[in-house]
């Protein structure tokens, strides 16, 4: 009896042992075919939506690499500006689902976060921020006290100046009135038709006049607590703009962004305004050789002793003897002041990448956009002509770094989506006071309105 108990209990034993076993294979079975499902199965995915076509090359080439590097698939939605934001937000809560990630510019921030669509940008440190962007860009993608986007390019206007013509660009519009005064022409001038001429039709070259005394918002362009359109310096400020109208007489009315450039390629102006983009339309009228045939030198004591002596009058303090033009015939400077007491700052527009608070791959999201907006972004101007708003990024032509000294030094759009009318009644106001209406009329009218809309909104 005693012995069939113990054969029953080794017999038990021995299916507890197989068992036990058996349990042990499928489990590590199991783990190995969960490990290989998740080897094979369908990668990750995000969209990214954006408004400018100009960017298409480079977001197919970055998505491209993205998706080699990180097993995931990333589709590019290339949508409308109009009503851009409150698109996301109907496609973020749909059953359809919005885009992970999004590019906006900075004057629609403000409306993206109170839609719910941000979520912060922690994918550097402090440290790395100052390093990699100007504080500028940080501003610009910062909102409601946080950093909620990554910054990407920028646009903003300085000045170009004619090197055939002129050595460097002069430190006040004042400067260039006494050059105007006392220009007879010359050898070599005889297609000069302006000295200086700009759209004065278009508020992004215009505002430079007055930003310096105005305040959109503070830093980052969001506070309502800091906003002051008007005060006795912008009237100064656009005093001086409208004299100008019976210096250069520029028609308002006829004046285009496109024919201004075309008259500085064909050598018809000395100085000009331009935005960012302009740079791109200089360099390939260069390769085109559609350029104005080079003037004569202004003057012919910098020829002399051809062979590097540094003796030559024209070119001194300019460190650049040997080739003064770097084979461009245009400068970048900053934008003047308007005289020794009236400075001036330049506006700008940052784009950003904002990764969507309804996206199911925030992680993922994150670093795509940290991808294309850092990692990659050395590429972005030679694919897009865009300005990326990291620094130490290399050009051919080292002159292009002045633009992003400008945009640190210029006023942002900014993010109050009660001021987006702002711009409107700016141009306005600009367009009849070059025309000869009363300055402070104008602007105190435009200052009542904005500044009654931002209470009514409050």
């Amino acid at each position: 009896m005693r012995q069939k108990i113990y054969r029953r209990i080794f017999a038990v034993l021995c299916v507890l042992l197989v068992v036990s076993q058996m349990m042990q294979v499928a489990y590590s079975y199991h783990k190995e075919q969960q490990e290989a499902g998740e080897d094979n199965s369908e990668p990750a995915s995000l969209v990214l939506w954006y408004t400018d076509d100009k960017l298409n090359a480079y977001l197919v080439e970055a998505a491209e690499e993205f998706e080699k590097n990180h097993h995931v698939e990333v589709t590019l939605q290339l949508v409308t500006a109009v009503d851009y934001i409150e698109h996301i937000n109907t496609a973020s809560i749909s059953d359809l689902g919005g885009p992970d990630l999004f590019i906006t510019s900075s004057e629609l921030l403000e409306k993206a976060r109170l839609a719910g669509l941000t979520v912060e940008n922690n994918s550097f440190s402090d440290r790395e921020m100052d390093s990699y962007f100007p504080q500028k860009a940080q501003d610009a993608a910062t909102c409601g006290g946080k950093l909620v986007a990554y910054p990407f390019y920028f646009e903003t206007c300085f000045m170009l100046y004619n090197k055939n013509y002129v050595d460097g660009a002069p430190g006040t519009i004042d400067e260039i009135l006494e050059y105007s005064k006392s220009f007879e022409g010359g050898t070599g001038e005889d297609k000069i038709e302006n000295i200086l001429k700009w759209n004065v039709a278009d508020i992004f070259f215009n505002f430079f006049f007055i930003s310096n005394y105005v305040n959109l918002g503070g830093a980052t362009g969001d506070d309502k607590s800091q906003v002051q359109l008007s005060a006795e310096e912008v009237i100064q400020c656009l005093e001086y703009y409208q004299s100008l109208n019976a210096f250069f007489a520029i028609d308002a009315d006829a004046v285009t962004t496109d024919n201004v450039l075309q008259e500085f390629i064909d050598g018809k102006i000395v100085y000009t305004i331009a935005k960012t983009d302009a740079i791109a339309k200089l360099d390939a009228a260069i390769a085109e050789g559609s350029v104005a045939e080079e003037a004569e030198a202004p003057s012919e004591e910098g020829s002399e002793g051809e062979e590097g002596e540094g003796e030559g009058e024209g070119t001194e303090g300019s460190g650049e003897e040997e080739n003064p033009d770097n084979g461009y015939f245009y400068g970048i400077a900053e934008v003047p002041n308007l005289t020794e007491s009236l400075p001036t700052k330049g506006l700008s527009v940052t784009n950003s990448v904002v990764v969507n608070a309804y996206s199911k791959e925030r992680a993922l999201a994150k670093e795509f956009a940290k991808f294309i907006t850092y990692e990659k972004v050395d590429a972005l101007y030679a694919m897009t002509n865009k300005m990326p708003v990291k620094v130490g990024v290399p050009y051919e032509n080292p002159e292009i770094t002045t633009l992003l000294v400008q945009y640190e030094h210029s006023v942002e759009v900014p993010k109050i989506t009660d001021l987006s009318n702002y711009w409107i009644e700016m141009e306005i106001a600009f367009a009849n006071i070059w025309r000869g209406n009363d300055v402070r009329s104008e602007i105190e009218a435009v200052d009542a309105r904005i500044q009654a809309q931002l209470v009514t909104e409050e």
